[in-house]
């Protein structure tokens, strides 16, 4: 397995390019293309990214990226060297858990047993899916946004090497124009890619041009906020298709790995009613914080009911 320093003691005094450098030497990958294609999209990721998800696996993923898009396939070995080395900087109590040692073995297992057995497409893709699901077990989140609970982790792997090779993993990397300020001190919403003004635009039937501009105006917490609803609204609409309570419950604990309380159900059946209005609502701007906590206790809740059902990060994580 791969050695080197303990990212997870360092990372905070590290920048992204360090980390970046790091990983490709730790995996020995020397071709220089493959290493200038990683700097690349390393280059275009947003703060709010960065934040979200942690310095360490934001640089794993252009390492995991840039080798599929430059047709660079790794060996068996190789990948269990990237499955360690994307391990490395989890954080020390999640990756201590039974869980998350359990679901790091099945899929240590799984590329013994069968990575050789594989198509080259779908080996050609492993390290973007094994990025994902550290990302899912360190943060709750694979590096799209889509909530996925520790114990579901087995079947989305599953699904992810179905989906995976169908993707081209530079449409998520948009190049930050050189000279084009915004009108509002906001986010890049090119950082955040394409694909999130498309699915808002698929959700709210809005023009691509006013989403773009609605989400300049947002704080990143709430970007990534309407990011997962987006990305998880396939889920949303199985669910809002379950009439009886008893179906939605056993369809959301499916999915959760984890039982619901009939409270925590009720939550969950608002917010899947309201989803579209939150969304709308949040993008533009409606949500006006109340009290002295500053709190807009509609949105809280709402957002409540997302979380409990793993479409959206859990305030505690966010804090990475």
């Amino acid at each position: 397995m791969a050695s080197g320093r303990n990212p997870a003691t360092s990372e905070a005094e590290s920048t992204t390019g360090n980390i970046l450098t790091s990983a490709l030497d730790m995996l020995k990958v020397e071709d220089a293309e493959t290493r200038k294609k990683a700097v690349e999209f390393l280059g275009s990721v947003s703060v709010a990214t960065v934040n979200a998800y942690g310095k360490w696996i934001t640089s794993v993923k252009a390492v995991a990226d840039a080798c599929t898009a430059m047709g660079h396939v790794f060996s068996q070995s190789e990948l269990c060297d990237f499955l360690a080395v994307a391990a490395k900087g989890m954080d020390s109590k999640r990756a201590g858990t039974k869980a998350v040692n359990d679901a790091t073995f099945y899929i240590y297992m799984d590329v013994m047993e069968n990575y050789q057995k594989t198509d080259a497409n779908l080996r050609l893709h492993y390290p973007r899916i094994i990025i994902d699901l550290i990302s899912i077990l360190d943060k709750g989140v694979d590096t799209r946004g889509g909530a996925v609970g520790v114990y579901g982790i087995e079947r989305y792997y599953q699904e992810r090497k179905v989906s995976a090779p169908q993707e081209d993993p530079s449409t998520s990397y948009v190049a930050r124009p050189i000279a084009s300020p915004r009108p509002h001190a906001g986010q890049n919403v090119a950082a955040f890619g394409e694909g999130l003004v498309d699915n808002l635009s698929h959700v709210t039937g809005r023009a691509k041009k006013d989403l773009e501009q609605s989400l300049s105006n947002l704080q990143p917490a709430d970007i990534k906020k309407v990011t997962d609803l987006s990305m998880n609204y396939k889920r949303l609409q199985k669910y809002s298709k379950l009439t009886k309570p008893e179906e939605l419950k056993k369809e959301v604990e499916k999915d959760l790995g984890r039982k619901l309380t009939d409270n925590q159900l009720q939550h969950a059946v608002n917010s899947i009613r309201k989803t579209k209005i939150y969304i709308e609502n949040v993008l533009d701007g409606k949500f006006v914080p109340h009290g002295t906590h500053g709190i807009n206790h509609v949105k809280h809740n709402l957002e409540y009911g997302y979380q409990l059902m793993g479409l959206i990060e859990p305030r505690r994580r966010r804090a990475n």
